[in-house]
């Protein structure tokens, strides 16, 4: 009789799989980082420039499906629990899709997300499907980042007076 082992899930496989879609997209400068307890941030990436690392980083909250969603947006379901944490934080947030049927990931900025009701557990996130991760502009989520930190701290320093 064979030995039997534990069995690794297609679910389990796809997540790697749009983990290291995900990290190809990446500038090769950039890394990431996962974290221990997952309340919605699968992935800390901070941007480097060049040889040099710089106090910028963003959180990812990366989902991932077998088949793309019909239409013109990719379709994510989220707890309203888990936006409010991640609206909540300092960091700028990105929402990525991986659908392994295209080979490909769409994103989103949360602040582009409108707020849902707080009365319900879920809701519909729609991401245009012109918002390829292949072909995402990073310089551009560069600027805002850095735009939107520089902001907080501002707000920070001037509270301090």
């Amino acid at each position: 009789m064979q030995p039997r082992y534990p069995q690794r899930p297609h679910i389990h496989v796809l997540e790697t799989i749009s983990e290291r879609f995900f990290e190809g997209c990446l500038p090769p400068s950039w890394t990431t980082r996962t974290t221990e307890n997952d309340y919605g941030i699968d992935r800390y990436v901070d941007i480097c420039a060049e040889q040099e690392a710089s106090p910028l980083e963003f959180l990812v909250q990366l989902k991932s499906s077998e088949a793309e969603s019909r239409g013109d947006t990719e379709i994510i379901q989220l707890k309203v629990s888990t936006y409010n944490y991640l609206w909540d934080k300092l960091q700028v947030v990105l929402l990525a899709k991986y659908c392994e049927e295209t080979n490909e990931a769409y994103w989103l900025l949360l602040k582009d997300v409108p707020e849902p009701s707080q009365d319900n557990e879920t809701f519909t996130i729609r991401i245009p499907k012109t918002n390829t991760l292949s072909t995402i502009d990073w310089n551009e989520i560069k600027k805002y980042v850095n735009y939107v930190s520089k902001g907080k701290l501002e707000a920070w320093r001037h509270r301090e007076r």
